[in-house]
């Protein structure tokens, strides 16, 4: 009963999120002071419709941060583009709620691959298994992000090493010479918000639920597969290199909670939690 209810409050954020009242469009004028380029998107990485000379007076549509909604030019490729507030001045004085106004994205489907140095919070019983409980994980997964800045993902991840079977009798742990494999697959949800104010690095946080597989396989042995619904928090920075490509580093804390110490050494050392903290890069595909 509790975890359907964290999952239906979790669903119930999302909603929230989404529905977040869009911003309202407004009519002004402005003039060019400096040759400046129009964007297809009111940001510095998007694509570059054109450019405008100084003295051209435009019609203004729309306001988001320091970048203007205009009707642009004859011979552009779209009949709307963004011209950074610092290259323009005003004709006329905009509505302060207009001017107040949130700034406001496009939606977004983008697919990404991951790769993080993962400490686990059990690393009593990782060092003793595995030899450390530092390692690396690799994933992927897909994104959607919303006009106005929430976005939600799904993410498969993949931590794989051999160490050694152990045996444990009351308090005493024997290594044997016994190849064990360890994979741990944290298949995770995410809801969170991505920065919409404009510049070159774009800041982001979200929270989320998952689902963290833990497989021991040591043959002749019987594999030992078991799942454990997890929490996680994570932040992070995007870094746009191109319109459809971007870079980013991201820091994951995520709690799996009771999914260890009822037997093996993790009960020796008392250890319950299969989460822990990540570093990751990220390489995000899509426009």
């Amino acid at each position: 009963m509790v975890r359907m209810r964290l999952v239906a409050a979790f669903f119930v954020v999302i909603s929230v999120l989404v529905a977040m009242p869009a911003r309202s469009q407004t009519g002004a004028t402005l003039r060019v002071t400096r040759r400046a380029p129009v964007m297809q998107d009111p940001r510095g990485d998007s694509f570059i419709l054109g450019s405008v000379d100084p003295g051209q007076v435009l019609e203004i549509i729309g306001q988001q941060g320091l970048w203007y909604q205009v009707i642009t030019p004859p011979g552009m490729s779209r009949p709307r583009g963004w011209i950074p507030a610092n290259a323009v001045e005003l004709l006329n004085a905009l509505p302060v709620a207009a001017a107040s106004a949130r700034p406001r994205g496009r939606l977004m489907i983008r697919a990404f691959g991951q790769a993080s140095g993962t400490r686990f919070t059990a690393s009593d019983s990782f060092e003793t298994i595995v030899g450390s409980a530092y390692g690396a994980a690799y994933g992927a997964g897909a994104q959607i992000v919303f006009p106005n800045g929430a976005f939600v993902q799904g993410s498969a991840d993949r931590f794989r090493k051999t160490g050694s079977r152990v045996l444990v009798s009351g308090t005493q742990i024997f290594t044997l010479q016994v190849p064990d494999v360890v994979t741990v697959t944290p298949i995770q949800v995410t809801a969170g918000y991505r920065d919409l104010t404009p510049r070159k690095t774009v800041g982001y946080a979200g929270a989320g639920l998952g689902w963290h597989v833990l497989r021991e396989e040591s043959s002749p042995l019987p594999a030992i597969k078991d799942g454990h619904l997890g929490y996680h928090i994570l932040g992070g920075v995007e870094y746009p290199v191109w319109p459809w490509l971007s870079l980013a580093g991201e820091i994951q804390w995520a709690w799996v909670p009771k999914s260890l110490g009822a037997t093996g050494v993790s009960s020796v050392f008392k250890e319950d939690d299969l989460g822990g903290g990540a570093l990751r890069f990220k390489v995000i595909v899509g426009y």
